[in-house]
């Protein structure tokens, strides 16, 4: 199936607060709980795994899709909490379904990883300032913005605070 790209920013935050919705995710959450409830939406077997090297100095994840399973892949010498914003985006993309990208250069180290049949989906270090930047005539562009967002809200669900009295005193 083919995905049909957001046309401006409303279409974009609305198509990401659809794809939350769809995970149907439990109140007090974590990151298996995400992709467990990805893997459940989507009918995917998803596997994460920390790889690479310094020769992964670009990309920082990446996805390999099947009909039936998404491998995310992510630098293994990044901090956890980059590590974690990774892979939130990647499954992101899991989620809603996109399309191969062109970011992976042919070269690249993860190429090792790819197999026959499988879409490659690739996240580099310099990421646009999509809120203010974005070309919505660029597929690939969109497809990551909408990627972007959604993570972004999965991160508000599982680094919200959890004690609302005691977050009270911070203001």
């Amino acid at each position: 199936m083919m995905h049909t790209v957001s046309r401006n920013q409303r279409e974009l935050r609305s198509r990401a607060e659809a794809q939350l919705e769809r995970l149907k995710l439990p109140s007090d959450l974590e990151l298996p709980d995400i992709v467990r409830q990805v893997a459940r939406a989507t009918g995917k077997r998803i596997e994460v795994e920390p790889v690479g090297d310094r020769d992964w100095e670009n990309i920082t994840g990446l996805v390999l899709l099947t009909a039936d399973s998404a491998k995310i892949l992510v630098r293994k010498s990044d901090p956890r909490w980059y590590q974690f914003h990774t892979v939130l985006h990647e499954l992101s993309h899991v989620a809603f379904g996109h399309t191969g990208c062109a970011t992976l250069p042919v070269k690249h180290p993860g190429q090792e990883h790819v197999r026959a049949g499988q879409t490659v989906l690739a996240r580099g270090i310099v990421t646009p300032d999509f809120e203010a930047d974005l070309d919505f005539s660029d597929t690939e562009l969109v497809m990551e913005a909408e990627a972007e967002k959604l993570s972004q809200m999965l991160s508000r669900l599982v680094l919200r605070p959890r004690h609302h009295r005691d977050e009270v005193v911070f203001g």
